[in-house]
């Protein structure tokens, strides 16, 4: 179909369809435009609230505030590190002196030390002993002159309330024979006054049973007259039987209501009644026989009666209530089945969506199988590329072992060699070093070091610490170069191991622990135990440290145990044959 343009038009569409020329309106409009962002940007440089200074500022204050919380998080744990070590290595420190006090040579001398302190306090505890029993003949002497004239005012004052108790107990006799002739006379007027209400509750319940036998007569009559007028308007007749039914039914639930609530309480006070009757009987059985002799029969009768009718009444009661259960049983099945109907249309609905999603999930297994195929073939490049990579680290680590091993055997020779050589020697050392403090406060508090030093003695020769014998001649040719060592006494340049010091920070917990109670401490005069009272712990690991007074634990004290360093004191034993004896002996 032709069309007929301007040359103007043509050139136009011209321009357009040439891919390497743009239109110049296009080319102005987006220059336009990119001025006008430049400038807006220039303009809104220097603007305090603008979105780019703002965020700017925001992202300055937070790049701010991570780094205060780094410095801090820096210095806090730094801090943190600080005194972990602190407390580990006054742990380490607790650790290895408990060690040291739980093997046998410390505990030898503890036993030693506990020794000597008996045999002081064995002698307190004698004279402490018989001053007891002095104070307990002279107390019981006094106890028993006590006693002997508190028996005698005991007897007095016995015969004395005795004779009181039987003329309060005649008096009370005597009142209560009073009281007992006067409840009989208020339980008779009692048992008068209840059948006197018995006889009007019936005369009540009589005539409220003729008012309802008169409106029921009433209420037929009107029905027939109703049912003989509305006998043509059947749609209007049912609506109004179905309104005057409920008001009937209404009607006679007061009426049964009010009737069972009646024949209720004529039930509850019959009953009462003759439990009262029975109870009465049995009591003022002679009083009241006479009285009563000429209506008996007729009382009988009057019971016999209200009985029978209560019975009927209760059979009634019964068929109405048979009668509303029926109605609640079918009502019940009614719900049953629209139950088992909803059931059913929700069982449909579900077997559809079951059908619907197994369509569903068949379309998926072609799809996963289709997956699968791909990722074994991934497995498979996957698993060769770390069968490379494992023969590579098998050749790294084998070296690596052969150098471990290498540095192990050295460090085992070294550790089992000259390091255990000389941690032995240094457990001799501090050994010996705790024995002369034991011996130095044994003689500081007075009590007999014999013990301390058997035990000393006991290891000496335990661990071979005295020097040798003199050899015989033919051997001491052939050991000239050997030379008796005496190990039996501590090095002079060995000091005790101190406890580890804290170098907290000011507002930093200290981390102290508690004097060392190794036999050291003064001990005081025997005598009755002080009560002690519960302090609270400084450290929640101090409870660990809690326990009996053997000689391991610690207690929580502000400073620890450090004694100067004391002489040697000479052995006294002419058995003994270690260097602890004076020089001329």
């Amino acid at each position: 179909m032709p069309i007929a343009l301007s040359q103007k038009e043509w050139e136009r569409i011209k321009k357009r369809t040439s891919p390497d020329k743009e239109d110049p309106e296009a080319v102005r409009r987006r220059e336009y435009v990119n001025f006008l962002n430049t400038a807006s940007r220039e303009m809104t440089k220097t603007w305090p609230n603008s979105v780019e200074n703002v965020n700017r500022r925001n992202e300055e204050l937070r790049l701010a505030r991570i780094e205060a919380a780094e410095q801090a998080n820096t210095i806090f744990y730094k801090r943190y590190l600080r005194k972990k070590k602190e407390k580990q290595e006054q742990l380490m420190y607790s650790a290895r002196d408990i060690m040291f006090k739980s093997s046998d040579a410390p505990k030898l001398l503890l036993t030693a030390v506990i020794e000597t302190a008996v045999q002081k306090e064995r002698i307190e505890q004698i004279n402490f002993l018989n001053e007891l029993r002095r104070q307990e003949a002279e107390n019981k002497r006094k106890n028993d002159d006590h006693i002997i004239q508190q028996a005698k005012e005991w007897n007095e004052l016995n015969e004395l309330r005795r004779k009181r108790r039987f003329e309060v107990n005649k008096q009370h006799q005597k009142e209560i024979l009073e009281q007992a002739h006067e409840v009989a006379e208020r339980n008779r007027k009692a048992y008068e006054t209840e059948l006197n209400l018995q006889k009007i509750d019936n005369i009540n319940a009589s005539a409220e049973i003729d008012a309802m036998k008169e409106f029921d007569k009433d209420f037929k009559e009107r029905e027939k007259i109703r049912i003989f007028k509305d006998m043509e308007q059947a749609k209007a007749e049912t609506i109004t039987r179905k309104k005057e039914q409920a008001a009937r039914d209404k009607m006679d639930d007061r009426l049964i209501e009010v009737l069972n609530k009646s024949r209720a309480r004529i039930e509850r006070r019959r009953k009462q009644t003759e439990l009262d009757v029975k109870n009465e009987k049995l009591r003022v059985l002679e009083a009241i026989s006479n009285k009563l002799q000429s209506g008996d029969a007729e009382r009988e009768a009057k019971e016999e009666a209200i009985l029978q009718k209560a019975i009927k009444e209760k059979r009634d009661l019964e068929d109405a209530r048979n009668e509303a259960q029926t109605q609640k049983n079918l009502k019940n099945k009614q719900e049953r089945i629209a139950l088992r109907e909803k059931f059913l249309r929700d069982e449909e609905q579900r077997i559809h969506e079951f059908n619907t999603r197994r369509q569903f999930e068949i379309m998926n297994r072609f799809k996963n199988a289709e997956l699968f195929k791909e990722f074994k073939e991934n497995m498979r490049r996957v698993k060769n590329r770390k069968v490379k990579d494992y023969r590579a680290d098998i050749l790294k680590l084998w070296k690596e072992r052969e150098e471990r091993e290498a540095r192990e055997l050295a460090a085992k020779r070294y550790f089992y060699g000259e390091l255990a050589e000389k941690k032995i020697r240094d457990a001799d050392n501090k050994l010996l070093t705790h024995a002369s403090h034991l011996l130095a406060e044994a003689k500081e508090h007075g009590r007999p070091d014999f013990a301390i030093r058997r035990a000393i003695d006991k290891y000496c020769k335990m661990y071979r610490l005295y020097p040798m014998p003199p050899l015989y001649e033919p051997i001491a040719e052939h050991m000239r170069h050997y030379e008796p060592k005496d190990e039996s006494r501590p090095d002079p340049n060995y000091v005790y191991p101190p406890p580890p010091q804290s170098t907290a920070d000011d507002g930093d917990e200290s981390l102290q622990l508690g004097d060392k109670r190794d036999g050291l401490q003064g001990t005081e005069n025997a005598g009755p135990s002080k009560q002690t009272t519960n302090k609270p712990q400084e450290d929640s690991d101090d409870y660990k440290k809690a326990g009996p007074a053997n000689g391991l634990q610690r207690r929580n004290s502000k400073n620890d145990l450090s004694l100067p360093p004391i002489a040697m004191v000479p052995c006294k034993n002419p058995d003994c044959h270690c260097e602890l004896k004076p020089k001329d002996s």
